[in-house]
């Protein structure tokens, strides 16, 4: 038990809805304010005006409170975007929650389907491909960055469509080095090869967009030097 909840056993004598947060009372024993719970917590533990409080009913008000936080607070993560198990455990952890507390939560998102590494990983694939125009090589590393299981990358990689991947490819290629494509189509066609690369694209998209950019006078030595820009 906290240091907080010490001594605080006793006859509750008031209980008060905060003013900020709504959905949490504060707690008062003997007159004086002894600690403030979640309304769930209120509701489950009976703590109502008139009811004795002993020390290991304050204890185990306290864990199922640390509980109820750590709920709420990854609920509070998962409202801006999808995370992993991976990426929750390291921000519950984060926030000084226990290895117990941390694992009843995600035991529980789990249960109700807040957390969903299959979904997660689609979802990232597509935002990667289409919003930020990643190839697959790319996104592989940042799943396995963030958890998820080598199965389910390898299922989720081959839902990638590679003609809409080469088109992603090509169009990003085009529009970024429109210009110099116009001056030397060779120097630019190494800059997207090397450009593609870096951002994921397996070496046969790479060569594929190559092979439909001009070309205008590529020798032997431009294309050996491509070759070793896309090979996987």
């Amino acid at each position: 038990m906290t240091e907080q909840w010490q001594d605080q056993k006793g006859m509750i004598t008031k209980v008060e809805r905060q003013q900020r947060l709504k959905h949490r009372y504060n707690i008062f024993i003997d007159e004086c304010f002894a600690f403030s719970v979640h309304e769930d917590i209120l509701i489950r533990h009976r703590l109502f005006k008139g009811e004795y409080l002993e020390e290991t009913q304050l204890q185990q008000i306290l864990y199922a409170e640390e509980v109820q936080k750590a709920y709420v607070d990854a609920l509070r993560l998962l409202s801006s975007r999808l995370r992993s198990e991976q990426e929750m455990r390291a921000r519950l952890k984060q926030k000084g929650f226990s290895p117990e507390i941390i694992k009843v939560t995600l035991e529980r998102l789990d249960r109700e389907h807040y957390l969903d590494d299959t979904l997660f990983a689609e979802q990232l694939t597509k935002q990667r491909l289409e919003s930020q125009k990643k190839g697959r090589h790319w996104i592989k590393q940042e799943l396995q960055q963030r958890g998820i299981n080598k199965e389910t990358i390898h299922s989720t990689m081959e839902q990638v469509n590679e003609e809409t991947e080469f088109r992603m490819a090509y169009a990003l290629a085009e529009k970024r080095y429109a210009g110099e494509l116009r001056k030397d189509a060779s120097k630019a066609r190494r800059k997207i090869a090397a450009f593609l690369a870096r951002r994921g694209y397996p070496g046969g998209i790479v060569s594929r967009v190559l092979s439909q950019l001009p070309a205008e006078s590529d020798t032997e030595e431009d294309w050996d030097e491509l070759e070793m820009l896309v090979e996987d």
